[in-house]
């Protein structure tokens, strides 16, 4: 017999049909600002200009560390991460007195053709349609081989389990040459934040002393399978998929800056 879970009131949701039931997702705890060309931000999510263009500069609370690096699908990425509030929220002002972790991020297209950039993440990984006031921000967060990696992907569903409609992250289309701006926050101390076990994804508690991190985009050339979503922005929405090949763009191993 097959069982749909409950459906959100005003949004279509794409039901598994599991042999398992479904359990919540690990809540996401470690605020991130990364500086990508491909990521968003929440005010904005994200913007896409020419390679070179542009003079914004990331801003940051206390000392930050970046990394920098050219994907072997030629997708250059740039991430900064320091302590910060989320929304672009000043450190001490309220509730982000005690500040998580924000990161700024800038990925450029050095390619000849388009590519999609998946920086919209839904929190709840599952719906068929992609919320208008979704997050932009919202980041994963676990650990790979002892770095804290915050990333911006999407998952392949678990084994036995089946979708009645295809769920969605969002993302950007990005033109050869141009570069794309956002932000992604996360709180701190880090805590393993990861989609439902509907998907296959990272299980294990984050280590509280793990001392490196990275941010990771994913990229690829599926622009001609995105449809336009009620974000508005120029987001795209798009079946979220497991990174294949080099599709995943990950920063070098980097120290994480201490408040």
């Amino acid at each position: 017999m097959v069982v749909f879970p409950l459906m959100k009131p005003m949004l279509p949701q794409a039901l598994p049909v599991a042999s398992r039931a479904l359990r919540p997702a690990v809540a996401l705890a470690l605020g991130a600002v990364l500086v990508t060309s491909a990521c968003g931000s929440s005010t904005p999510s994200s913007v896409a200009t020419p390679a070179g263009g542009g003079d914004a500069t990331p801003a940051t609370t206390e000392a930050g560390s970046g990394a920098e690096t050219v994907g072997a699908n030629g997708i250059r990425l740039e991430a900064q991460l320091a302590p910060g509030g989320p929304g672009g929220v000043a450190v001490g002002a309220g509730i982000a007195a005690t500040p998580g972790y924000v990161v700024q991020y800038t990925v450029t297209n050095t390619t000849s053709e388009p590519v999609l950039a998946r920086d919209v993440v839904p929190r709840d990984l599952g719906s068929a349609t992609l919320a208008a006031d979704v997050d932009r921000e919202h980041v994963w967060v676990y650990e790979q081989d002892g770095v804290l990696r915050l990333s911006k992907q999407g998952f392949a569903p678990a084994p036995n389990v089946r979708f009645a409609a295809a769920p969605v992250v969002g993302g950007h289309t990005i033109a050869p040459g141009a570069s794309l701006t956002g932000r992604a926050y996360a709180v701190s101390p880090p805590r393993l934040h990861v989609p439902a076990e509907s998907f296959e994804a990272p299980r294990t508690p984050v280590d509280p002393s793990v001392a490196q991190w990275q941010f990771c985009l994913q990229v690829d050339g599926e622009v001609a399978q995105a449809r336009p979503s009620a974000v508005g922005d120029g987001v795209v929405q798009v079946a979220a998929t497991a990174p294949a090949g080099d599709d995943l763009v990950c920063t070098p191993a980097t120290p994480i800056p201490r408040a």
